[in-house]
């Protein structure tokens, strides 16, 4: 370890274990205010919940004390004996009755009284209707949040209807959301917390000034959560902390939920943290100014050293080091900028003795090529001879003179793509004169027609799908001739309707034009692969299957290493 690295090794040594022993402590400060905050947020939320709880029981004693009320009893009786003006004033005394109870309670509430047998309704709202369904819902048997027209007006209300002692006489007491709402806002008392009424599936219950984002927020929380009768989870939300504490409703059924930002809590302990994190910094930054020195004369020569040690790694062997550190440094400085030169002229005498090697393969490589379409033509023209198809021995010397005329430029050992393509076409126009059962397609894309490829890299291709595919066929030949470019990749690809190879062969004609050249090994597709290897690398090569067209396929692939570069 140089004298740098023990220089900061030693500030690191003093300053983590008080940092660590800081660190322990606020966490234990944070852990009791929490635990004390939560336990503080559960009781208060404990007790709110039993007053609530003590409300529905007394509104639910309050519609049984109703309905065994005397007037009750009375107006039952006298339905078939009494005088409809006594029936109506024995009525409006069981109303008056409902009345009083309703008023005796801090809730806003109402008591519905339903006559199963005379299908009546007794109750303060005159806007509310006789529905058999509805009184036959085993769910309103319990306590069920539902909206419907109450007073003349559409309100949210719990509710819940109970079997009075009284034979085919039923009780549904109601209490809006309105009481629960003054409740929770009670419960905020302009806090920073923000109290509801929740229920998995159903519209949540909020104070009047409550935060609906951040509700609908912990709502979303709350629905991928497993619920106990009571806990308290914490949640982030918009990059801030918050406790969610919660309690189950006996009666309800619903949670009530308080929602209590860690950041009103725990103020005074962050304030002490940064007031302790902003000094430590100062007295590292103070141990920095000490080893600044140091590191200027020591450390910054060593990385420079470093860089440059990288760059000749990646290939940059025109690295220099330019900075004069005016001390011992400089010696090794100088001797890396000799070490840096001395490699660059070996790696560029090495790479253009490689590059006139693989020139020379080439050419070889396309030497060999020639011939091999020589005798295909002297051979066609030939039979075309004995047959006395003229027009085809002319066509077809025409078409070797164009291509000799080709193939012997010696200026430059590309060409185009749309030259090649051009040779391509009137070799097929040839072979369509000949056979006279043959049909080809040429699809190559606008932007693949000025590419540049090795000369006489495709013919072959589609000389083979004519001699070996459609010649030995007895049906209409049909060869396809298609370019395509994806993602720097181009493709020709050469298809025919003969009688193609299996996929045994198919796999030994792969590994064949992979190995070392053999004598029973055709070198016309080897000479092909060869070449795009040698000039392309890559994934570049000859690549066989079976033809869509239930013949034979090969696909010729290069790499355009242009447009990859560009592209990442």
């Amino acid at each position: 370890m140089n004298t740098f690295g023990k220089v900061i090794t030693l500030v690191i040594s003093l300053l983590i274990p008080i940092i660590l022993l800081y660190m322990y402590s606020n966490q234990v400060s944070v852990n009791v205010v929490r635990q004390t905050v939560e336990e503080g947020n559960r009781n208060r939320l404990a007790f709110f919940m039993s007053q609530m709880e003590m409300m529905i029981d007394q509104l639910t004693k309050y519609s049984v004390t109703a309905s065994r009320d005397y007037s009750i009893k009375e107006y039952l009786d006298g339905r078939n004996t009494s005088k409809p003006l006594v029936q109506l004033q024995r009525q409006m005394r069981i109303v008056d009755m409902l009345n009083m109870q309703i008023a005796t309670s801090a809730w806003n509430n109402q008591i519905i009284l339903y006559l199963l047998d005379s299908k009546e309704i007794i109750s303060t709202d005159y806007s509310v209707q006789y529905d058999e369904n509805y009184l036959r819902n085993p769910e309103l048997k319990k306590w069920s949040h539902r909206s419907a027209l109450t007073y003349g007006m559409y309100q949210t209300f719990f509710s819940r209807i109970k079997e009075s002692d009284i034979p085919n006489l039923y009780i549904e007491i109601r209490f809006t959301d309105d009481n629960i709402k003054n409740m929770l806002n009670l419960l905020k008392q302009g806090d920073k917390r923000e109290p509801f009424l929740y229920q998995s599936g159903m519209e949540p219950i909020l104070n009047y000034t409550a935060d609906r984002t951040l509700v609908g927020r912990v709502v979303e929380q709350l629905d991928r959560q497993e619920l106990q009768h009571s806990g308290s989870i914490t949640v982030s939300l918009n990059k801030q902390k918050y406790i969610v504490n919660y309690i189950r409703s006996e009666s309800l059924g619903w949670y009530l939920v308080d929602i209590v930002p860690l950041e009103s809590i725990f103020a005074p302990i962050i304030t002490s943290r940064n007031l302790f994190y902003t000094s430590i910094g100062l007295l590292t930054a103070m141990s920095l100014l000490v080893t600044l020195l140091l590191y200027r004369n020591v450390q910054r020569p060593i990385q420079l050293l470093i860089r440059g040690v990288q760059r000749i790694k990646d290939g940059q062997y025109s690295a220099r080091l330019k900075q004069q550190p005016n001390n011992e440094f400089d010696f090794l400085f100088i001797s890396f900028n000799e070490m840096a030169e001395k490699i660059q002229e070996l790696i560029e005498k090495v790479y253009k003795e490689t590059l006139r090697s693989r020139e020379a393969t080439l050419k070889q490589l396309q030497s060999q090529i020639n011939p091999h379409f020589l005798y295909n033509c002297l051979f066609y023209i030939k039979n075309m001879a004995n047959l006395g198809d003229k027009e085809a021995v002319v066509a077809m010397s025409l078409n070797l003179g164009e291509y000799y005329r080709y193939t012997t430029r010696l200026e430059s050992t590309m060409t185009k793509l749309k030259e090649e393509f051009k040779l391509i076409e009137n070799y097929l126009m040839i072979q369509t004169l000949r056979l006279q059962r043959l049909h080809y397609e040429i699809d190559i894309p606008e932007e693949m027609q000025t590419l540049e490829i090795p000369r006489l890299l495709i013919q072959p291709l589609v000389e083979n799908a004519v001699i070996h595919g459609v010649e030995n066929s007895l049906q209409f030949g049909v060869i396809q001739v298609k370019g395509e470019r994806v993602n720097g990749i181009n493709k020709i690809i050469v298809d025919d309707n003969g009688v193609g190879i299996s996929a045994d062969k198919l796999e030994e004609l792969q590994r064949r034009v992979a190995e070392p050249l053999e004598e029973e090994t055709g070198c016309g597709l080897w000479n092909i692969h060869q070449r795009l290897i040698h000039l392309y690398e890559g994934t570049s090569g000859l690549y066989f299957s079976q033809s869509p067209l239930n013949g034979f396929r090969v696909e010729l692939i290069w790499e355009d290493k242009t447009a990859l570069s560009k592209e990442e």
